[in-house]
């Protein structure tokens, strides 16, 4: 067999084997050693330790991980007697001390092949490097490391522990490789995502004189399946034809897995059809496949012909199914897969029990998400936790998604990056400051703030509260941010009066080389369109097409709308959606009928809802605005009809809402409202503050004198200012967009308090400060 004289492992390193012929040289193959890799000097966990100790057959005082041992070894410590894995012959020098002689022989020794094996097996499942180097070590100095086990199985410690480095060079060194070497070494580099070092290497097998066997195809397939390369896996399922390995299970099961996440489903049957022998791993890659493409019907059907065929599901296919119930929506057919794995004993585990709790969360069945998760007990993993506080806040439930939280924290569970993006979007779904700080905080202690993930998350839960300033320390203290950040941070400029920073920030975005995303221009366009930047704007989506190809959704046509109703040019607007090439949708229209509501232009307003409630006849807001309109006019007469013609339809508007956090507490407003034991002192504060600001020339809009004196934002703003103390920020959160009287208040308002006052309705955030707002009265 020959061998190349250089083989290219990646673009970078080049190494050479020596001649397989150099293997039958008895002095060459005695004085082989593997090299011993950096050493490194963290402290070995003391679990790691007293795991493997449980697990040793025999045990003796000779340390194998302490380099300074100093113990003496006794006669009986030195070999193990019949059936042992030492014996005891030849005296040499202990490998720590230098001074005390052990006994090998010739034909074992202290640290034979077997046990070797062992050690180094249990550290690549426990990811133990620096055991596994000091073994290595011990290794090389007890002589153990000419075989070519112990060799395979250190490149394969080495790869599963992510040292790529050291597994690439002890097979550089290694005298001859073999097929389970080379196996080791392509499974390293697919476990730590290296794809195309993997595909180079196995495109040298032939060249190396090596014959894949169908492990290798099995690695290589997994490899086609993450990066869904079709392609290059129906050449490797020729080359399995080829070389008569598709009777093997495992390939098959590998086979069926690969098409099926390449989207071709009726490959994937053909081939798990035509399986000689089918397994439980089988039934559930081809289940799994059909879960993937949302058949979620025959992914359940194919489960109950499973076990027709005498194939009891295991943990993994009761997950799809759990998964798969959730995703239809069908509780039934999930409680009847929950009692089969109750049956089973399955339930408590960690993997299944996850699902099912992740399964009702979905389903809005949080009591028996809950009890679910209090019957695992301590198997209740972090994961198991995350999918009950996501549920919560999936089923917009904020407030018991933090008491989730809270409760996760309490039970000492480790909450990863998931749980703190899911919580941190509780937060915003609120908003809650208060909150997002204190869980801020806790993210700082766990070191979890450099995370990409949690910081955007982070970045966008700063900003639906309102604190601009903290997004923006969080983004410029970001090393490198992602997409989602930028797109974060110009959202969040945008929504908080800042239009040119948002445009500067898109700008350096492109010039740092980071590629837009829709997300991204929706965000820009709505800097322009709140800000009545249209030139610009309509630049931005000339863009968005030409330089970037991106097809604007129904999104991007209704901030276009927005930009242009806004600015006042209304014909414009109406001959842009005219003139879409998509047929217009209520979302699109309803910008338009909002800028004639704001430009006092009737006509067109009539017109516009018509064809609103042509594509939702229940939308009440389409009603309100007209009959608001009429009266306006003084067609009083119209707007009675108006609100008649609701009333007939069932058509109920949604009350206006607002909301103010007091001590972590959340105080909600209605308008006229008299629920709350402080409101007397409210609507005194109301009186009071509305004297002082009639005298500086506001005046109260005499058509909607007894509704929008006493409107919620107002009231939640006067609980603000009797409640918090001098010079702190008032910040109120609105469901509805906020009245043009509402907002004239505000502005009035902020000239007579020592505090700034944030308002966020459903469009935007509103801060008044000495008269002014930050929309500029655009809005």
């Amino acid at each position: 067999m020959a061998s190349p004289s250089k083989l290219c492992l990646n673009t970078s390193f080049s190494i050479s084997f020596p001649s397989t012929s150099s293997v039958k040289d008895p002095f060459k193959l005695k004085n082989f050693s593997l090299p011993l890799t950096s050493m490194a000097s963290e402290p070995i966990p003391s679990k790691v330790v007293c795991t493997l100790f449980d697990r040793s057959p025999k045990r003796i005082s000779v340390s194998t991980t302490d380099p300074n041992f100093t113990g003496y070894v006794n006669d009986v410590e030195k070999g193990v007697v019949k059936n042992g894995f030492f014996t005891s012959n030849d005296d040499c020098i202990d490998v720590y001390t230098n001074n005390v002689p052990v006994t090998f022989g010739s034909s074992g020794r202290l640290l034979d092949r077997r046990f070797v094996i062992g050690v180094l097996k249990f550290c690549s499942n426990e990811r133990c490097l620096e055991l596994g180097r000091r073994y290595h070590a011990l290794i090389i100095k007890s002589g153990v490391n000419v075989d070519q086990f112990v060799g395979t199985s250190l490149v394969d410690m080495y790869a599963k522990c992510g040292d790529m480095g050291s597994a690439i060079r002890l097979v550089i060194q290694m005298p001859c490789l073999d097929v389970a070497t080379c196996n080791c070494l392509i499974s390293g580099y697919v476990k730590n995502r290296l794809f195309d070092e993997a595909f180079s290497f196995f495109m040298k097998f032939d060249g190396m004189g090596i014959r894949p066997n169908h492990y290798t195809y099995t690695i290589m397939l997994a490899v086609c399946s993450s990066l869904s390369a079709i392609d290059e896996g129906k050449q490797l399922h020729a080359q399995i034809v080829k070389m008569q390995y598709l009777s093997e299970t495992a390939v098959g099961n590998a086979l069926v897995t690969m098409y099926s996440k390449c989207g071709m489903m009726e490959d994937a049957e053909s081939l798990f059809n035509s399986l000689v022998k089918r397994n439980v791993v089988s039934w559930s890659a081809i289940i799994n496949g059909f879960k993937h493409h949302r058949d979620f019907e025959k992914a359940l059907r194919l489960v109950c012909l499973m076990r027709e065929d005498g194939i009891d599901p295991n943990e993994y296919t009761f997950s799809i199914a759990l998964s798969s119930c959730a995703s239809m929506k069908n509780l039934d057919i999930g409680r009847m897969f929950h009692a089969q794995v109750l049956k089973k004993g399955m339930a408590l585990g960690d993997f299944v029990g996850t699902t099912i709790v992740d399964m009702y969360s979905g389903l809005g069945e949080a009591g028996d998400a809950e009890k679910q998760l209090k019957e695992m007990g301590k198997s209740a993993s972090s994961a198991s936790w995350n999918a009950h506080i996501a549920g919560f806040v999936h089923n917009e439930k904020a407030e018991e998604a933090i008491e989730a939280f809270v409760d996760m924290v309490k039970t000492d569970k480790a909450c990863d990056e998931f749980t703190y993006s899911i919580i941190l979007k509780a937060c915003s779904s609120l908003p809650s400051l208060a909150t997002c700080e204190q869980i801020h905080s806790r993210m700082i202690k766990s070191k979890f703030e450099s995370n990409m993930h949690v910081g955007s998350s982070l970045i966008e839960a700063y900003n639906k509260c309102g604190s601009v300033e903290d997004a923006e320390r969080v983004f410029s203290q970001k090393s490198s941010a992602d997409v989602v950040s930028w797109n974060s941070m110009i959202k969040a400029y945008s929504q908080n009066g800042q239009p040119t920073k948002a445009l500067a920030l898109f700008q350096k975005m492109v010039e740092e080389g980071i590629r837009p995303t829709n997300s991204t221009f929706l965000a820009a366009l709505s800097a322009c369109s709140h800000s009545g930047l249209v030139q610009e704007g309509q630049k931005l989506f000339e863009s968005m097409v030409r330089d970037y190809n991106i097809l604007p959704e129904e999104t991007h046509y209704s901030c276009m709308v927005d930009l242009l109703g806004r600015a006042g040019q209304l014909e414009n607007a109406l001959d842009f959606i005219k003139n879409l090439p998509i047929k217009p949708t209520a979302p699109i229209w309803r910008p338009l009928l909002a800028a004639c509501r704001c430009h006092n232009n009737l006509q067109m307003a009539e017109f516009i809802a018509k064809q609103i409630l042509e594509l939702d006849p229940n939308d009440a807001t389409v009603y309100v605005t007209l009959s608001n309109m009429y009266i306006e006019v003084g067609q009083c007469t119209d707007a009675e009809k108006k609100r008649k013609l609701m009333t007939v339809k069932d058509v109920a508007k949604e009350p206006g809402c607002s909301w103010i956090e007091m001590n972590n507490k959340i105080y909600r407003f209605f308008s006229h409202d008299k629920s709350c034991p402080e409101m007397p002192i409210v609507y005194q504060k109301l009186k009071q503050v509305m004297k002082q600001i009639e005298s500086k020339g506001y005046t109260l809009n005499a058509k909607e004198d007894n509704v929008a004196l006493y409107h919620s934002e107002k009231l939640a703003v006067c609980f603000g200012l009797i409640s918090l103390t001098a010079g702190k920020r008032i910040r109120v959160f609105k469901n509805l967009r906020v009245c043009p009287d509402c907002h004239s208040f505000m502005n009035y308002l902020s000239t007579i308090v020592d505090k700034e006052i944030v308002l966020r309705d459903n469009y935007r955030f509103h801060h008044f400060k000495q008269g002014c707002c930050s929309c500029g009265d655009f809005w």
